[in-house]
């Protein structure tokens, strides 16, 4: 027999399967206010689109031709060019309010992979969007799209804090 001690077998670490970095807390609340804001943008569009003729007789009515005094909305005539222009706007933003959220979806949702770039995106699209609404209370909406839009203010500015909070707290770490 032979005389030697017994040692224990040696116990390398093998760095790949180390510990992924873990998520700011920061970016998944970013993250998941920013779908938030652009879930709610798209009910705003549905609700522009659904009830946009309402709305566009009532911004008529209200604003007459040559600064006369308001007219009812029976008086309103909905095959004239003006209120077909209004409706194709109307329809327009819509439509586009419906594309830029389904971009912001996606952006959110690879934010959460860590991407900077990304988070700059979807940060800048979330700031058009709320600087859209906030227009947006100025002309005459259904109340389903103005309910959506306040919401979608206040989720949008939280998302912006939160992903700018987030991008700064990747970068202290990473140091």
């Amino acid at each position: 027999m032979a005389m030697y001690e017994r040692q224990a077998p040696a116990n390398f670490e093998d760095r790949r399967a180390a510990k992924a970095p873990e998520r700011p807390a920061n970016l998944t609340r970013a993250v998941y206010a920013a779908i938030g804001a652009a879930a709610l943008n798209v009910i705003s569009a549905i609700g522009l689109l659904v009830s946009g003729a309402e709305a566009i007789k009532e911004q008529i009515a209200a604003n007459s031709d040559g600064g006369s005094a308001p007219v009812s909305l029976d008086e309103v005539d909905i095959h004239s060019d003006r209120f077909e222009s209004l409706q194709m706007i109307y329809s327009g933003l819509a439509y586009s309010t419906i594309f830029w959220s389904l971009v912001l979806i996606l952006l959110a949702w690879l934010a959460l992979r860590g991407g900077g770039a990304v988070r700059i995106f979807a940060t800048i699209i979330v700031i058009v969007s709320v600087l859209f609404k906030v227009v947006g209370l100025f002309i005459t909406l259904p109340t389903l799209t103005l309910v959506a839009d306040v919401l979608v203010v206040v989720l949008g500015l939280a998302a912006t804090v939160l992903f700018f909070g987030a991008g700064g707290k990747a970068a202290r770490q990473g140091r």
